[in-house]
């Protein structure tokens, strides 16, 4: 006859569960500044290509890259965005380089309203 082992299993304290709170919680926020930082970001550079009444910009890359002609660097912003001036929403990218040029490739379709 064979005994039955007992695996004895220890259960987890609660400062581990208070500790692992405090992780996540510190993590939603780092998440949160992030997200409206890029927003931010995206807005200014917005504003320098003349969209000054913009809503709902939601930023869904940045990438950085490198003019090959001129070898000057840069990010681009994969942005969305509804522009209230023309009730229009619109999406693509804008680019902005170290020598603060900016530049876009966007395509505006009318709302549905």
């Amino acid at each position: 006859m064979q005994k039955e082992q007992q695996i004895e299993v220890r259960k987890i304290g609660l400062k581990t569960y208070i500790y692992m709170g405090i992780i996540v919680l510190l993590g939603i926020v780092f998440f949160l500044l992030a997200q409206n930082g890029k927003a931010m970001k995206a807005k200014e550079i917005l504003k320098t290509l003349g969209y000054t009444n913009v809503q709902n910009v939601q930023v869904y890359s940045i990438k950085d890259f490198e003019n090959v002609d001129t070898k000057i660097q840069g990010k681009q912003y994969s942005i969305r965005f509804n522009n209230l001036n023309t009730s229009e929403t619109c999406k693509g990218f804008i680019i902005k380089d170290f020598k603060h040029n900016v530049d876009q490739d966007l395509i505006c379709t009318k709302d549905k309203r």
